[in-house]
């Protein structure tokens, strides 16, 4: 089977994200950052069960979220910390911290419309 079967086609594919649970970690991490782009909407059928699975794995999810916080799209970011990273365990975030307290202490204008730095703040406390 080829992995990147498993990325969801549409918003709706809850399908995927069930083929995604059953097929596991580290059989899914080739594709992390592409199932990570399908939480960038968290009101996308797909987003809240596919972003349960991604924070369940614990770090290995650590290092496509870095890339999604230090890029430029502020709801995906907003998301990504409120569906994934608040659901990390103590040790997971805090090989975060570093970037969360860049998002919660000097946010660009975009963030703070969003709301990054106060969840970002909040997964810090």
């Amino acid at each position: 089977m080829d992995i990147k079967s498993l990325v969801p086609r549409d918003k709706h594919d809850l399908a995927a994200v069930s083929a995604v649970e059953k097929a596991g970690y580290p059989a899914v991490a080739p594709i992390l950052d592409d199932l990570l782009s399908w939480i960038a909407d968290g009101n996308w059928p797909v987003a809240r069960p596919l972003a349960r699975f991604l924070a369940s794995l614990g770090d290995p999810i650590v290092e496509p979220v870095v890339h999604v916080l230090a890029g430029k799209d502020s709801a995906w970011k907003y998301f990504c910390l409120d569906l994934v990273v608040r659901h990390l365990r103590a040790d997971s975030i805090g090989r975060l911290h570093e970037v969360l307290c860049q998002l919660a202490i000097n946010p660009n204008d975009d963030d703070r419309a969003e709301g990054v730095d106060a969840v970002a703040r909040e997964v810090l406390a």
